[in-house]
């Protein structure tokens, strides 16, 4: 019962008191599907896979809740896995365009169901990296939330290409990123290994996890490349690192 009632405390933090109680049913009962008919939306989850672990990370244990002095209207989501990360900074910031990321199909498919009512939303089926490159996608864990990318060379056989953030910048003729949020499975040692000093610049907040257990010295290439263009760490939640441009946000 008491782990019931947390569980209610931490929903009604991101979701009004009918759609909290919808919620604690679906994660107890680990249910397919529930309709949350105060945001008219439906949320899936499938059997058997990492997404109810992936929600109860987003919305139970906050790991991309921190409080900006600003508000963000220009939001990327690398590394998306089935939308959930997506979805709380829309409900944080509705007024927010979020371009969602993600490298495996299945995942996309729930992406797309998961954000079918959002608008101002859209999701890239390319692997973020550093430069004009082509992937096999490899699943080392076997569990959903967890593919990693393999560069290779033959074109005639691969799953997935690159896309950089200077694209994206281009893409979307933004001026700034208010809020980059990576967890990419290693591939973010190689995103701040090169070619990423015309794009850190204009990255107001960077909300990382990095997988040295996957790929060695992940989090030393990233803190480096961070601090040379005046980032701060300015918390850290489970799993995640938060940094703050100086040059960018007024406190």
């Amino acid at each position: 019962m008491l782990r019931k009632l947390m569980v209610l405390k931490l929903l009604k933090n991101h979701f009004k008191l009918f759609d909290a109680f919808q919620l604690l049913t679906t994660l107890l009962k680990q249910k397919s599907s529930v309709h949350l008919k105060q945001l008219k939306i439906t949320l899936y989850f499938r059997k058997e896979s990492k997404d109810y672990e992936t929600f109860e990370e987003i919305f139970l244990k906050n790991i991309y809740d921190t409080a900006l002095p600003f508000s963000p209207q220009t939001i990327v989501d690398a590394g998306a896995n089935v939308g959930f990360a997506s979805i709380f900074f829309k409900l944080k910031y509705p007024k927010a365009h979020i371009l969602a990321i993600e490298i495996e199909k299945h995942n996309i498919e729930m992406i797309k169901k998961n954000t079918s009512q959002i608008t101002n939303f859209e999701v890239v089926s390319k692997a973020l990296f550093n430069k004009k490159a082509y992937f096999k996608i490899e699943n080392p864990f076997n569990a959903t939330n967890s593919f990693q990318i393999n560069e290779t060379e033959d074109l005639n056989s691969y799953d997935i290409e690159s896309i950089t953030i200077d694209e994206i910048f281009a893409y979307k003729n933004w001026e700034t990123i208010d809020i980059l949020k990576i967890d990419i499975e290693g591939a973010e040692k190689q995103l701040f290994e090169d070619n990423y000093q015309t794009w850190l610049p204009k990255i107001k907040v960077i909300m990382i996890e990095t997988h040295d257990r996957m790929l060695a010295n992940c989090s030393l290439v990233v803190i480096k490349a961070l601090s040379d263009f005046n980032f701060i760490l300015y918390t850290t939640t489970e799993g995640t690192l938060i940094f703050y441009n100086k040059n960018l946000i007024i406190w």
